[in-house]
């Protein structure tokens, strides 16, 4: 379900997503240089570490607080989509912020796609064929303040880091714009 309703819908958003304002300042990549380089590797690495955290110390705390398997099931389906939305927002840019008026509102089908990727979850999370079928249940206000709660302290991990990224390049490369 998580894969097929992400991959779908988000990553067809940044297929539309206008070009970062400095691509054409940057050096090409070497043509001997690895496609996954270090940065890349880091990022994956992190990015991973985190949504893995997020999902699973979430199942594993609503298990703790006395949840049913099927309740903390449902909500860590939903930690994971809601984290890859948060996501969606992080990756529009590598190393710039998307703290901003075009970073948030560069590329008009990124809200629509989230809207249309909640809608989904809504459906997935309230209705009874797809509990039957998922092993699911309804889930209260609580739980999606949880889970947006932990979406939106990723989302600011990854700019953070984001942001250390941008103060290590402009301290290798001083005439760099980010």
């Amino acid at each position: 379900w998580v894969n097929m309703i992400t991959a779908v819908t988000l990553a067809l958003s940044l297929t539309v997503e206008p070009p970062e304002s400095d691509v054409m300042r940057r050096p090409p990549r070497s043509p001997g240089e690895a496609i996954l380089s270090r940065f890349l590797l880091w990022r994956i690495g992190f990015v991973s570490t985190l949504a893995v955290a997020g999902t699973f110390g979430l199942f594993l705390w609503e298990t703790d607080q006395g949840a049913s398997i099927e309740t903390a099931r449902t909500i860590a389906v939903n930690m994971l989509v809601v984290f890859e939305a948060f996501y969606l927002l992080n990756a529009r840019s590598f190393y710039g912020s998307v703290l901003s008026r075009n970073g948030l509102f560069g590329n008009p089908y990124v809200p629509l796609t989230i809207g249309m990727v909640l809608g989904m979850q809504g459906f997935f999370t309230y209705t009874e064929v797809m509990q039957t079928l998922f092993h699911t249940t309804a889930i209260d206000g609580l739980a999606w303040l949880r889970i947006i709660g932990i979406g939106a302290v990723i989302y600011l991990l990854v700019e953070v880091e984001k942001s250390v990224f941008r103060i290590i390049l402009k301290f290798r490369t001083p005439d760099l714009k980010i």
